[in-house]
C-alpha cells in the first residue's frame, strides 16, 4: 500500500504550483506535516529493547488531526463509540441536492434554509 506521505511528495510540487495561491496557512502546514509523517525527514525516537539491547531509530508521526495515518486509531475508537449508540434498527441515508440557484443562499443562511427544507 502506498503511503500518503509518498503521494504528497510526488504530487505536492505540481499541486502547489497550480493551487498554491488558494492554499490557506493551515492547509500548507497540514501538507507539510503529512509529507514528513513517519518518513526519513521526520524527527526520530531511539528505541531500545531491554532484552536483546537492539537499538532502532523510529520516525515520529506528524500527529496532525487530518492525517489518516496518525488518526486511524482515534477514528476507529470514535466509530466504535458511535456503533454502541445505535439502536437496533435499519438505517437509511437520504441525500438531496440543493438547486444551484439556492446554494449561495444556503451557504449564507444554512440554518434557516435547511430547517425550511427539512420541515417541507
Amino acid at each position: 500500500m502506498i503511503a500518503l506521505a509518498d503521494v504528497i511528495s510526488r504530487f505536492a510540487p505540481d499541486y502547489r504550483t497550480r493551487y498554491g495561491h488558494t492554499l490557506s496557512r493551515e492547509r500548507t502546514q497540514a501538507l507539510r506535516a503529512m509529507q514528513h509523517c513517519r518518513s526519513r525527514m521526520a524527527p526520530h525516537l531511539q528505541a531500545s529493547c531491554p532484552e536483546c539491547a537492539e537499538q532502532r531509530l523510529i520516525p515520529h508521526s506528524c500527529g496532525h488531526r487530518l492525517c489518516p495515518h496518525c488518526q486511524h486509531h482515534e477514528s476507529e475508537r470514535w466509530l466504535e463509540r458511535q456503533r454502541r449508540l445505535q439502536v437496533p434498527a435499519e438505517y437509511f441515508l437520504l441525500t438531496f441536492t440543493v438547486p444551484g440557484e439556492l446554494r449561495p443562499l444556503a451557504v449564507r443562511h444554512a440554518r434557516g434554509v435547511y430547517a425550511a427544507l427539512f420541515s417541507a
